[in-house]
């Protein structure tokens, strides 16, 4: 049976962004990275026009959340049941769970283009936005990757 989701390559940024979603939570910061590289032309990522690398990187996050791949959220802190010293603990960052917002998803998309409304803005990870692929994404994902031979 094909899927009913757009057909993506791992070329395309949206795709960047879902399989890096395959292990982990992705950062904004994390999207506007890997939606750069699949921009053309050589321009290094620092030099790259900021209105046009968050254009790309919403319409990227667009295509995911639109098509149920990704779920817009927050990480949140779980509490720890480590037993090791509380200077052993601090090496290591605490346990997380990503909390899906509880938005449609045009209000969740809303939400990232006026929080991120300056495209020269610093995004270090977790200011604004996390994403999480969904079932349905990891499949997608997983199809990518099995099409390139990872």
């Amino acid at each position: 049976m094909e899927s009913a989701h757009p057909p993506l390559t791992e070329d395309d940024g949206a795709a960047k962004v879902l399989l890096r979603g395959l292990y982990d939570a992705v950062s904004l910061a994390e999207v506007r990275f890997l939606v750069s590289l699949a921009e053309p032309d050589d321009i290094p990522y620092l030099k790259r026009e900021p209105v046009g690398l968050r254009e790309a990187s919403l319409r990227a996050i667009a295509h995911l959340v639109d098509n149920g791949l990704m779920e817009l959220g927050d990480l949140e802190a779980l509490p720890s049941t480590d037993s090791r010293s509380d200077d052993e603990q601090r090496r290591r960052p605490p346990p997380v769970r990503f909390r899906p917002w509880p938005l449609d998803n045009q209000k969740a998309l809303e939400r990232v283009r006026r929080e991120w409304w300056d495209p020269e803005r610093e995004l270090d990870p977790g200011n604004i936005c996390w994403l999480q692929n969904t079932p349905s994404g990891d499949q997608v994902a997983e199809r990518i990757e099995a099409a390139r031979g990872t």
